[in-house]
């Protein structure tokens, strides 16, 4: 029996990839009788004296949350570190937990109410370790794994060579044209990307804030928290991505069942500049000052967000989201083939 995974190897996109990244689909562990981490030690294994970020993937029956608040379809439910096949047995690997539905959660986290759409409804969601998950880690590593060479943080979406110091993030929906074969962009993540990643939501067992952080971080707020340096904090890593049209496609979901950035998602650039060209709301009142010091220096201003500018339709805004959601203007468009290979490992 062979177990299937993806990898994108180091030296990937004309060599902007600095390290292997491997994706395993969770139903081809299970249909070679694994669990995750077995599955994880055999693409390790498999790999000899190389090194790579694993996540395990579920396409089919899971949900996950952008750190601003988006719902994805499918989820990274387990990841993990692998170097000389080898996964450490403290920090290697970590599963992402389940997150039961409730009436509560739709309450205390409104952007969760995308969770209620058809195409959502009556799928498990994954956002980030629980406390019995996670284990005695500590707030510094809670939602990363170490092994050797490798660390995979931030839930599966930022991996790093920790000897060569280089790094590589893939937002969510990057990941699910990974994993559908369509098309990604990558390129230098920049500014607007790095104060992007900043502006989340309240929510438990976040995907980057582990725990419970209802009453730290809020819609309207920075969690980076770092005036005009955050448009530094990540701009220089590499990223992979989805195109801009998808980005918005899955956005304005959220825009058309009424959630408002600001107020029940995140005060990100990319949902700001979608909703001012779809014509919805913004919270402005409700992003802190913090935040518009970290936006501003991006160039977003609540002047220019309130300046008045033609309506667009959904289908307008899909088709002209590169002009619209800012960031990322030198990244190049790649077929996920072009970038990925389908490999096999024989199970002892």
């Amino acid at each position: 029996m062979k177990l299937k995974y993806r990898i994108i190897p180091q030296g990937a996109a004309n060599g902007v990839v600095p390290l292997n990244w491997i994706f395993i689909e969770r139903k081809d562990v299970k249909a070679c009788g694994l669990t995750d981490l077995e599955a994880c030690k055999a693409v390790g294994k498999a790999l000899g004296d190389d090194c790579a970020a694993v996540n395990i993937m579920d396409m089919d029956d899971a949900i996950t949350v952008t750190s601003d608040g988006i719902v994805a379809p499918g989820a990274v439910v387990g990841v993990a570190s692998v170097d000389h096949g080898m996964i450490n047995q403290n920090y290697g690997f970590l599963p992402i937990s389940p997150i039961p539905y409730s009436d509560k959660m739709i309450e205390e986290e409104p952007h969760m109410k995308q969770w209620l759409m058809d195409e959502y409804k009556g799928k498990t969601l994954y956002r980030g370790p629980s406390r019995e998950d996670r284990g005695n880690r500590g707030p510094n590593n809670e939602n990363m794994t170490m092994s050797g060479r490798i660390a995979n943080n931030n839930c599966g979406s930022e991996v790093m060579n920790m000897v060569e110091m280089t790094e590589i993030l893939a937002p969510f929906f990057g990941q699910v044209e990974l994993m559908k074969g369509g098309e990604v962009i990558i390129g230098v993540a920049g500014p607007e990307v790095s104060v992007g990643i900043g502006m989340v939501v309240s929510e438990r067992h976040g995907r980057i804030f582990g725990g419970d952080n209802l009453g730290s971080y809020k819609a309207g707020m920075s969690a980076h928290n770092s005036g005009v340096y955050a448009k530094t904090v990540k701009s220089d890593y590499p990223a992979i991505c989805s195109t801009k049209s998808v980005l918005a496609e899955y956005s304005l979901r959220a825009l058309d069942i009424g959630l408002v950035p600001g107020r029940h998602i995140g005060c990100s650039p990319a949902l700001l500049c979608l909703a001012k060209a779809y014509g919805k709301p913004i919270d402005f009142d409700n992003i802190t000052r913090r935040a518009w010091i970290e936006l501003e220096s991006v160039g977003l201003s609540r002047e220019k967000l309130e300046e008045p500018a033609p309506v667009l339709t959904r289908d307008e805004v899909i088709a002209h989201a590169d002009e619209i959601i800012p960031g990322m203007p030198n990244a190049v468009k790649y077929k996920v083939s072009d970038i990925i290979e389908i490999r096999y490992t024989d199970i002892d």
